[in-house]
């Protein structure tokens, strides 16, 4: 595979998990409550302590998450149908909602709505057509780990199917471009060896600028109804390599994000694509010391969306360093590594191992496991803990407030079907550059 060592190609996709597993026992966190609970996030850390304080639902000590599930659908994919890849990711993500434990939707371990909506909305998508979901919490830009670890090297076929692969989930002009990004960081990190970090920072960011420009001209070309931001995520990274050794960088980059969307962005790893990708990068470009366990247990410090971040950096990292790299408890210590690795193997030789479970088996047995732990340890103050967080998050977000329950699929469909006439109708009469 392009001269591309098996150990680099299961360190990245291995950091994946470890990246997502780790970043979940904190997510939610605040840095200063990460470095008073945990101390640092060195390790796979046990939230039942913390349970019903810091932490409202119970996650499993090692487990990764939805980040890395996602990947893992579209993974399988490629292995079983490269051809037709996009149709067979689908597939493998309405398998995965299907059914489970209560409270999770399906087998995914998240609770986010932009996944629900997004697998959800691929009932009535049909071939050629893009999701009208709008997220851009760069959950789907990690679709694009698989996909650059399959094809091993950067081209435009590679490109396309980022582009398209996102699409299938969020049609938002940022996540679009930061899934191409994700899958050319991928590819690129594979290249380089640790020591050559250093003196190719600045080349890295500046063709990464360049491939976000080209991916952006081509969501244009592609949507030109969604006429504004045309630059904004290749701005970003042209601002990183600015600015990237300033005290201050930070704090310019949420500023720099708030221009493009009504969310107030304080802090980079709050999960906002526009930060979060650029954050990451931020972290593997400058790490504290030249290791995979010091990059990522440095870039969970920053608290927040530690799952995504988590997932990002730990695939690129892996991808830098490789599998060899790992420490001995992480590789121990994620569960189903055993999985992961051979998944991480057939990836490498593109074709799949006899010795693999089946997708949606795997994991509803472990999403299974995880509930019942979660139901043995959950006190009374948790559960009264969880349901003051759901009333507080129905005031606070005034426009989930109407939506139906997803629990009653009838209404759900119906609310989503007029709410993608609206969408369709607002497009038509959206106003010029000159209007805004």
């Amino acid at each position: 595979m392009n001269n591309i060592s098996q150990d680099k190609i299961i360190g990245s996709w291995f950091g994946m998990a470890v990246g997502d597993a780790m970043g979940r026992s904190a997510k939610g966190l605040k840095p200063a409550a990460i470095r008073q609970i945990f101390g640092a996030m060195d390790d796979f850390k046990d939230v039942r302590t913390i349970l019903g304080k810091g932490i409202k639902t119970y996650r499993m000590k090692g487990l990764y998450g939805a980040p890395t599930q996602c990947a893992l659908a579209v993974g399988d994919a490629l292995l079983n149908n490269k051809k037709q890849f996009l149709r067979e990711s689908a597939k493998n993500f309405q398998e995965l909602a299907k059914s489970g434990p209560e409270s999770y939707f399906g087998v995914y371990r998240n609770h986010s709505t932009c996944l629900w909506r997004a697998v959800d909305l691929l009932d009535d998508l049909e071939e050629g057509q893009v999701s009208e979901q709008n997220s851009f919490t760069s959950l789907f830009t990690i679709l694009a780990v698989p996909l650059a670890l399959f094809q091993g090297k950067w081209s435009k076929t590679l490109a396309r199917q980022c582009f398209e692969v996102c699409l299938l989930m969020s049609r938002n002009r940022f996540e679009v471009v930061g899934t191409v990004l994700t899958g050319f960081l991928v590819t690129r990190f594979l290249a380089l060896s640790p020591e050559e970090i250093p003196l190719a920072s600045t080349d890295i960011l500046r063709e990464a600028e360049e491939i976000c420009q080209q991916a952006e001209a081509e969501y244009q070309q592609r949507f030109p109804e969604d006429g504004k931001e045309l630059n904004a995520l290749s701005g970003a990274l042209k601002g990183l390599a600015d600015k990237s050794k300033d005290p201050d960088f930070l704090q310019w980059l949420c500023e720099y994000a708030n221009a493009y969307t009504k969310l107030d962005i304080r802090h980079p790893s709050q999960g906002f694509v526009l930060t979060l990708l650029p954050l990451a990068l931020h972290c593997v470009l400058l790490p504290p010391d030249s290791s995979f366990a010091s990059t990522l247990t440095h870039s969970l410090g920053h608290g927040r969306e530690t799952e995504t971040l988590g997932a990002l950096v730990g695939a690129w990292t892996g991808a830098l360093y490789g599998f060899d790299k790992f420490p001995a408890t992480w590789k121990s210590g994620l569960v189903n590594a055993k999985e992961i690795r051979l998944r991480a193997e057939a990836i490498s030789i593109r074709r799949v191992k006899k010795e693999q479970k089946d997708l949606f088996n795997m994991e509803a047995a472990l999403t299974a496991k995880e509930f019942e732990e979660g139901k043995r340890c959950q006190t009374k103050e948790s559960k009264k803990s969880s349901r003051v967080e759901v009333k507080s998050l129905d005031i606070w977000d005034e426009e989930e407030s109407s939506i139906p329950s997803k629990e009653d699929r009838s209404e759900w469909r119906k609310f989503q079907k007029e709410k993608t006439k609206s969408k369709r109708d607002r497009r038509k009469n959206i106003p010029s550059m000159d209007d805004i």
